[in-house]
């Protein structure tokens, strides 16, 4: 049986203007304006990313691997809709810990595994990496429909359902749990000794960025965030457009790292708007001389960040 939780995020975002593939399909008209909702209809619209707290998490560690800077564990979790969400926790051997611990959030079509395989799309190992030998651990989790959880839609790639086939509305539900399974991954990891829980941080890729926004105005949790080439959808009224969120972005500190020449997802215009709605006290925007694949040098620009912002 379905949580309720889940039932009443479905309600809702039925009733939702949300248009996904719009995400990375076309730019919408610079004579579209960001304007974001006000303040009471996000209250409701922050109540829709709750969750029920005392269901029980059923963590267990399956499986551990050591590496020369890091001890890495597969560790799995309760999500909602009764679901188990797979992720990795990185610790580092250097350090007396507990270490503060910063998320990584993956692009559509990815997955846990490319915050540490090489060469990936993200470059995501070179950034887990640096922020280890920062002294950071690192957690990844899959995406509802990605990686392990790809069984949940028949193993076909989320990229077919969003892009191909236009299934708007699982691809909406799907944010939506994620980004509450990342508050319960924040619920885990303050069961574990190893973290320090006072705050954490959170980097996104692509939708990961998306989700980067949307949690860090969820969750008082995060203490600093790094969104990078951030898909902008201007829908107005939609839950998931970032530009809703901006303005109520709770980290004290918030870095955007955009590509010049990402208009599918965005034009440089788009982005300084999104940047100028965030509140945060510190914050900025780099841009880089591309496309939505970012030089591996994002990497070090957001590890840099982490290591000044989450203490």
């Amino acid at each position: 049986m379905k949580s309720k939780a889940f039932h009443t995020i479905t309600i809702f975002f039925c009733i939702a203007l949300f248009f996904f593939p719009r995400l990375t399909a076309s730019q919408e008209s610079d004579s579209i304006i960001m304007s974001p909702i006000k303040s009471e209809a996000f209250k409701v619209m922050n109540h829709f990313f709750d969750y029920d707290k005392s269901i029980p998490l059923g963590a267990r560690t399956v499986e551990k691997n050591e590496d020369i800077n890091y001890i890495r564990e597969k560790i799995v979790f309760e999500g909602i809709a009764n679901s188990r969400v797979p992720g990795y926790l990185g610790i580092p051997k250097k350090g007396n810990g507990p270490y503060k611990c910063v998320l990584v959030l993956h692009g559509v079509g990815d997955s846990k595994e490319s915050w540490w395989k090489e060469n990936s799309f993200n470059s995501g190992r070179l950034l887990t990496e640096r922020l280890i030998d920062s002294g950071f651990a690192v957690l990844s989790l899959d995406a509802e429909y990605h990686g392990e959880r790809m069984l949940n839609n028949d193993y076909e790639s989320a990229d077919v359902f969003i892009f191909q086939k236009g299934w708007v509305m699982r691809a909406r539900d799907m944010i939506v749990q994620t980004v509450i399974e990342y508050r319960r991954a924040m619920d885990y990891l303050a069961t574990r000794e190893e973290i320090d829980s006072t705050g954490f941080g959170a980097i996104g890729y692509s939708m990961g960025g998306m989700m980067v926004f949307n949690l860090s105005a969820v969750d008082s949790r995060l203490n600093t965030a790094v969104a990078s080439v951030t898909p902008v959808l201007k829908e107005p009224f939609s839950a998931l457009a970032v530009y809703n969120f901006a303005p109520f972005v709770k980290t004290s500190s918030f870095l955007m790292l955009m590509g010049e020449s990402d208009n599918r997802n965005y034009s440089k215009t788009d982005g300084q708007k999104l940047y100028d709605l965030l509140k945060s006290k510190n914050k900025e925007i780099k841009w880089f001389d591309s496309g939505h694949k970012l030089p591996d040098e994002w990497t070090t620009s957001a590890a840099t960040w982490i290591s000044k912002y989450l203490k």
